[in-house]
């Protein structure tokens, strides 16, 4: 899956996200990096998240680095977001499953137009947050130190003797 998002409409929908902007705005597309980076980590599913900014090309401060699976995108001088998320879409084979996230009206439309899906921003916001819930209560299944020595050699001997390395 291919998350195309329409960053600053994100931003705005946000509220953890969009009171980054009483910082700054590069405050606020970090915290949307940093968003989107933990919501990709560790998913095998999602091929790439690709925020949209608006902005004029002389303005652009990228962060230095982002997280995998994230690409940053600002739209030309005389180019919006929404223009470029569809030139985007519009690059995109068919075979590609994309996803845009966005609650703007435009944007809907003109992606249902092009056959990609449409998730509202509260919709993303869950889904971040309840994968990122689940990675903080993950428990391991057992503690190492619980498993008797004489059971952990016998597996290993076992594990080895499968793979033909004895």
């Amino acid at each position: 899956m291919i998350y195309i998002l329409d960053a600053y409409n994100v931003i705005h929908k946000i509220p953890s996200l969009e009171t980054m902007l009483d910082k700054s705005l590069r405050a606020a597309r970090d915290a949307l990096v940093a968003f989107c980076g933990k919501f990709a980590s560790g998913r095998g599913d999602i091929l790439k998240i690709i925020l949209v900014f608006d902005g004029k090309s002389q303005f652009r401060d990228l962060p230095q680095a982002h997280p995998p699976k994230i690409d940053l995108i600002f739209s030309e001088t005389n180019e919006d977001a929404d223009e470029r998320i569809i030139t985007l879409l519009e690059q995109l084979s068919k075979k590609t499953n994309a996803c845009v996230v966005s609650d703007d009206n435009f944007v809907i439309n003109q992606v249902r137009a092009y056959g990609a899906r449409v998730m509202p921003v509260c919709q993303f916001e869950q889904l971040v947050n309840s994968r990122n819930k689940k990675i903080k209560n993950r428990k391991m299944p057992f503690d190492n130190s619980s498993l008797p020595p004489e059971i952990a050699r016998a597996i290993t001997e076992a594990y080895k003797k499968e793979l033909g390395i004895t």
